[in-house]
């Protein structure tokens, strides 16, 4: 199996082109939808900006929905629109999508480039297989725990990628392409990028929504949760989430298969040549710098920058080749979303959303409050991708915990694992990239989407509920319950400044 990635291309050929028609006609609904949300009187409690908002980004998510022009151009939109509608200052606006965590997760995607040049995730898949052996079961359910645990470490597109990359020679060989899609492939083409997205939420490396929710909950309040710490929060909810998410795709889609048939065992491939083993050196000692960022205090985003560098030095891999390659859509979108989750903060918005909302989860446990913040993730992140999502919602989330009088920390935590409950295919990169291969359909997807949402979201509380008091979250954060502390770090500042 010597298939070369081409994230960049896969990116192009997973899209559609649109009619002229088609594109007018969805600019003309954002622009109405948009419209009509800024003609009802402003509340009260809003003020003029904060409506403003709420209009442009109503006009945004309906464009992203509906892909009427790329995903990436919507993003430099959002931009554009929040300065000429004087709702963010230019330098608010653009300062966001330049972000620390922006420019971190542009590296980490960069890596995902580099590992395609390489036999890595070829290799990678035949170990897969050789644990799962030819049993189906037995083979789906290593797939899906190892793309989450995995995803956890690089990034959870780069990890969708690598393995249904690996995997499609295996589709061919058993001469099932999309048009000839069964139960077989539509199971594996789910759980891997399912698989993998829950595994986005454990660690900082894992996709952008992880470092976003840390950045904003200490844009806020001021509590700054640090590599290692995250981790001990989000790695076990996140696995927990893995075999749920395993249970749900084979429950939805029970593959008909139950035994490869012999002439799929994996060749022995030949020894990793002397770069492929230069880039694994290299990717480990970046790996345990990043392990180290709590104690050496050196962003993530620094080292991140750093491996490119060494990489390039020594020549490990083609540089022009990774810039050709390179998807620029998701690291656009996910700056759009950063820069509209701090206008949402500036401009007061998400106070007021948070106030519509908190009224529903008073007096109730921070479990439920947790339930009802990843039920509002779901269905929010279905429009848009998570990781915009995430930087939307947590502005959101933490006033509305700390109006219900819960702790913060929690349900703010809960946004970047509730967000991979999405319901359509473009909310999420590992899902949109599966569904550029053509072998399932929307509806098929929103069916498993729907069930492993319901299922996700009772697990995701349940876990929580013991495992964070476990490791100390609630106890150790109990003073942000109160509104003074907001008040004094963060939240009140930011929106008044």
């Amino acid at each position: 199996m010597t298939t070369e990635l081409n994230i960049a291309k896969l990116e192009e050929e997973g899209g559609s082109e649109k009619s002229q028609a088609f594109v007018l006609r969805w600019l003309l609904i954002s622009i109405v939808a948009g419209l009509l949300i800024w003609m009802i009187p402003t509340p009260e409690t809003l003020g003029a900006r904060g409506h403003a908002f709420l209009a442009l980004l109503t006009g945004i998510v309906l464009l992203w929905t509906s892909e009427a022009i790329p995903i990436g151009v919507t993003s430099i939109l959002a931009g554009c629109g929040m300065i000429l509608f004087k709702i963010q200052s230019s330098k608010a606006t653009w300062e966001a999508y330049a972000d620390r965590t922006v420019v971190f997760v542009f590296f980490i995607i960069m890596l995902g480039v580099m590992l395609g040049q390489t036999s890595i995730p070829n290799r990678l898949m035949g170990y897969i297989l050789k644990i799962g052996g030819r049993n189906v079961k037995r083979l789906s359910f290593t797939l899906c725990m190892g793309a989450t645990f995995l995803a956890a470490w690089t990034h959870d597109a780069t990890i969708t990628i690598i393995l249904l990359f690996a995997i499609m020679p295996m589709f061919l060989k058993m001469g099932l392409t999309p048009d000839k899609s069964n139960s077989f492939t539509k199971h594996f083409m789910l759980v891997i990028p399912l698989g993998s997205a829950c595994g986005g939420g454990a660690t900082f490396l894992g996709s952008g929504r992880s470092p976003a929710s840390a950045e904003l909950l200490f844009k806020i309040t001021g509590y700054n949760i640090g590599f290692m710490e995250y981790m001990l929060y989000q790695f076990v909810p996140s696995m927990v989430l893995g075999l749920a998410t395993w249970l749900a795709v084979w429950i939805m889609f029970p593959p008909k298969i139950k035994e490869l048939p012999a002439e799929l065992a994996v060749a022995k491939m030949a020894p990793m040549e002397k770069n492929e083993k230069l880039l694994s050196w290299i990717l480990a000692v970046t790996f345990l710098f990043w392990f180290l960022t709590d104690i050496t205090k050196i962003h993530v985003s620094a080292v991140g920058g750093l491996f490119v560098v060494v990489c390039m030095i020594f020549k490990v891999v083609d540089w022009k080749k990774c810039l050709d390659e390179y998807p620029w859509n998701p690291i656009m979108v996910f700056g759009a979303g950063f820069s509209l989750g701090v206008a949402m903060l500036d401009t007061g918005a998400g106070q007021w959303l948070a106030s519509q909302i908190f009224p529903i989860f008073t007096n109730s446990s921070w479990p439920v409050v947790a339930a009802g913040a990843s039920a509002l993730s779901a269905v929010i992140t279905s429009f848009m991708a998570n990781a915009a999502a995430t930087a939307l919602l947590v502005p959101v989330m933490v006033p509305m915990a700390d109006m219900a009088g819960v702790p913060v920390a929690p349900i703010a935590m809960a946004v970047p694992l509730a967000t991979t409950f999405v319901l359509l295919v473009i909310g999420c990169p590992p899902t949109l990239i599966a569904y550029g291969f053509g072998y399932f359909t929307q509806w098929e997807a929103f069916k498993v989407f729907l069930f492993r949402a319901v299922l996700g979201i009772i697990v995701l509380s349940l876990c929580m509920a013991l495992w964070y008091p476990l490791v100390g979250m609630p106890g150790n954060i109990d003073n942000m319950k109160t509104p003074a502390k907001l008040t004094t770090t963060g939240y009140e500042r930011i929106i008044t400044k």
